[in-house]
């Protein structure tokens, strides 16, 4: 059989290809992006549809977030991040600043009572009233990520010199995705396509966090402060996973493999794939090509590169995807078809 495979581009591309300007209108007005969402699987078809990407004449979808690119803001706006909006890129967060002093200035969150959420629950209410459902695409952002937003590289100073109020942040993180995580899929049981769209052909029922920043500590930090974490959000949803998009996942892979309820992990690029695979025997894989390398990777460098990706990471159940995520308006459409065509070339 073929490997499952998928390509997702950098605002970039899209702002080259099919015109997509990414202001505060696309994440704020579900009418106009769902006018842009048909444009986009429209450029992707006109694009790669002889490889099965995109669709040739594609239907609204009622939407929040999106599947068709990676942009992790909301949970830092929630907590009082500012947000910078850009035509040709995802939103960008405004670090706070805090430090171990100020770390306590940071409140639970009420959602019900949150301005921010709030221009989330209208714009469900609105597609639910006028469509009957919604499909949530929200990027699930993850704890240390949120956290970052939050402090910055303060947190890496913290973790030693006020690990208590730390350990309270990253509660209180917690307790706001969870809040946030019950509540989409109270709406959709398919929520983790906004965090790698690849999730709706693997595991589509899977809870995925964002863990993009762990590749900055060690195992050690992970496991003191984030595991427990990790592991609540797990115990919340069962079906869980973690993106990893670090180049050295298998860094932290022993903190991960504690996780009993982990059924699906997103392995980055430059990652020890056999180190991750051993680790992890039971759980669904899937394999990041970078999107850099693919920008000047010959047709049998990527040939090469993605069958060994792949049989690296596969197991007995064949539990194996590879993606390339990020593409932008640099990477010629010969190269993204070389991909295409090196993931369709290995069989399982």
């Amino acid at each position: 059989m073929t490997v499952k495979h998928d390509i997702t581009f950098h605002p970039s591309w899209w702002y080259k290809n099919a015109d997509i300007h990414f202001t505060q209108d696309f994440f704020d007005e579900p009418e106009y992006r769902m006018e842009c969402d048909v444009k986009m699987r429209k450029a992707l078809y006109e694009h790669f549809g002889e490889y099965g990407i995109g669709e040739k004449n594609p239907e609204k979808r009622p939407l929040i977030g999106s599947d068709l690119l990676a942009a992790g803001y909301l949970y830092s706006e929630i907590m009082g991040c500012e947000i910078k909006y850009q035509e040709n890129n995802s939103p960008q967060v405004v670090c706070m600043e805090l430090d171990e002093d100020t770390i306590d200035e940071v409140e639970d969150v009420d959602l019900d009572t949150n301005k921010v959420w709030a221009k989330t629950q209208k714009q469900i209410d609105y597609l639910v009233d006028k469509y009957g459902h919604v499909e949530t695409h929200i990027n699930l952002m993850g704890i240390q990520n949120i956290a970052m937003d939050l402090m910055g590289q303060e947190l890496m100073v913290s973790y030693y010199t006020a690990p208590d109020e730390v350990k309270d942040l990253l509660t209180k993180i917690t307790d706001l995705s969870i809040d946030i995580g019950k509540r989409f899929k109270a709406l959709s049981p398919v929520v983790s396509a906004g965090v790698t769209a690849i999730t709706k052909q693997t595991v589509p029922e899977c809870y995925l966090t964002s863990n993009c920043s762990v590749e900055m500590i060690s195992n050690e930090l992970y496991e003191k402060f984030l595991l427990e974490h990790d592991k609540r959000l797990a115990e919340t949803f069962k079906n869980f996973g973690i993106h990893h998009c670090g180049q050295s996942m298998e860094h932290v892979v022993d903190g991960y493999s504690k996780i009993p309820e982990l059924t699906f992990a997103e392995v980055g690029a430059g990652s020890d794939m056999k180190a991750v695979r051993a680790a992890l025997p039971n759980v669904y894989l899937n394999a990041r090509y970078s999107p850099a390398r693919l920008m000047n990777a010959s047709e049998n460098e990527v040939f090469t590169e993605v069958e060994k990706l792949i049989k690296d990471g596969d197991n007995a159940k064949h539990e194996i995807s590879i993606s390339c995520v990020g593409i932008d308006s640099n990477v010629s459409d010969e190269n993204i078809i070389n991909f295409l065509k090196a993931c369709a070339n290995v069989n399982l």
